[in-house]
């Protein structure tokens, strides 16, 4: 088949990896010069394919109230028509039958995405500073730290502060300032944006895929019900299929489709500090209580975190950035010179924190979308789980918690 790939994000390139590799022509759209303009460019660089929870939970529910308070530091919200639909339906997955759905689901595609980064990496060189360098989660407060539940409970090792002091020697804590942590040896860290710029050059050395960037995309155009076209400002492109992988831009795709995808953009912003001769983190790391996550990519450290309900510009706001910079200089004692790369990024989020794969309502249009806070993550899964179901064979992971249709 001829397929259209809507976005040039790490969802929608690893998409067009896939689908090329199963043999489909593919056309990549993006209205951006390059590819991960947006969400995937400095995200928090971590491949969590352990903490996979949901943000909805029972335990959320509880702190709402005084997450919604000014002057909370790790989530803002601006409420707006849209945001109310959204949260009426992320409070009815606020239930622990929800979690223990969606974790077993972002588990098995998770598992999946570790697979299938490796096959692709086994087949094409890429270099984005890929490494094992597991994960410490810090808990500033012991009720924090007795509630955590790893994913993979076999996979995690509960320390002191002293034991996580003496594992990751770069945090600059005192062990009076923090309950302890939760460590997981086979996390990986990874530079997202340089993966997206290799694998955009070995997408356009491919007979099999035309890239059409500096593109607008517009309305579908639909004959029976069915998407037979995407008009552009460059024309009009035909295909027989095409795949929603537009990130936060995805629900006023849909709409102009005539169907609804409860995905609403969560603001988080990130810098990246060079070294500068300072002891480079060794692991990464998530403050938790925070929101706060670090990531070592070769001589420079990626800082990242908070979740902002404010709409979709992609500004980078100062006095967040200044909270990034005074974090990283509190927790590990890193100072970042001048601006330290501030960027900010739209995670596509659905109310239960689970992608929307599968068939949307309309003919000819398939979904790959809202993968939140875990798009680096479960990209790759997710371009291997699309492929397997657009081509009709035996998906690699559980694809019915995936699809459209739970949110009817």
């Amino acid at each position: 088949m001829k397929i259209g790939v809507l976005g040039a994000g790490v969802v929608g390139l690893t998409s067009a990896w896939w689908l090329s590799e199963a043999g489909h022509d593919v056309v990549l759209i993006d209205h951006a010069a390059g590819p991960a303009a947006e969400a995937s460019r400095a995200n928090g660089a971590q491949l969590s394919y352990r903490y996979v929870a949901p943000m909805a939970s029972p335990k959320m529910l509880g702190q709402l109230p005084g997450l919604l308070l000014p002057g909370e530091d790790a989530i803002k919200v601006s409420f707006n028509r849209e945001l109310i639909g959204w949260g009426l339906r992320f409070l009815k997955a606020c239930t622990s039958a929800e979690v223990a759905r969606t974790t077993a689901a972002q588990l098995a595609l998770a598992e999946l995405s570790r697979v299938e980064l490796e096959r692709l990496l086994g087949k094409v060189p890429l270099d984005f500073g890929l490494r094992t360098a597991g994960k410490l989660v810090v808990f500033r407060k012991q009720s924090d730290l007795d509630a955590a539940t790893p994913a993979d409970r076999d996979a995690a090792e509960v320390l002191t502060p002293l034991q996580c002091l003496a594992l990751e020697p770069a945090l600059a804590l005192r062990p009076d300032e923090f309950a302890g942590g939760v460590y997981t040896a086979s996390e990986q860290v990874g530079d997202c944006g340089v993966f997206c710029d290799q694998l955009f050059a070995r997408l356009g050395q491919s007979n099999r895929v035309e890239l059409r960037m500096n593109t607008a995309i517009g309305r579908p155009v639909v004959k029976n019900r069915r998407v037979t076209g995407i008009d552009t400002d460059n024309g009009t492109v035909e295909a027989d299929l095409f795949v929603l992988a537009l990130g936060s831009g995805a629900r006023a795709f849909a709409k102009s489709c005539g169907f609804d995808l409860p995905i609403y953009p969560v603001k988080g912003h990130s810098i990246t500090i060079a070294n500068h001769g300072e002891p480079a983190l060794q692991h990464s790391v998530t403050d938790y209580s925070r929101k706060i996550v670090y990531a070592p990519l070769g001589g420079a450290t990626r800082v990242a975190g908070f979740a902002d309900f404010q709409g979709y510009d992609t500004t980078p706001v100062a006095s967040r950035i200044a909270q990034l910079k005074q974090a990283a200089a509190d927790t590990f004692g890193l100072e970042a010179t001048g601006e330290a790369d501030p960027w900010a990024g739209l995670r596509p989020m659905t109310p239960d924190s689970r992608p929307i794969i599968g068939p949307s309502p309309l003919d000819g249009l398939f979904l790959n979308t809202g993968q939140g806070m875990l798009g680096w993550t479960l990209a790759c899964g997710s371009a291997r789980l699309t492929t397997d179901l657009i081509d009709g064979k035996p998906p690699s992971c559980p694809s019915e918690p995936f699809d459209v249709r739970r949110f009817r």
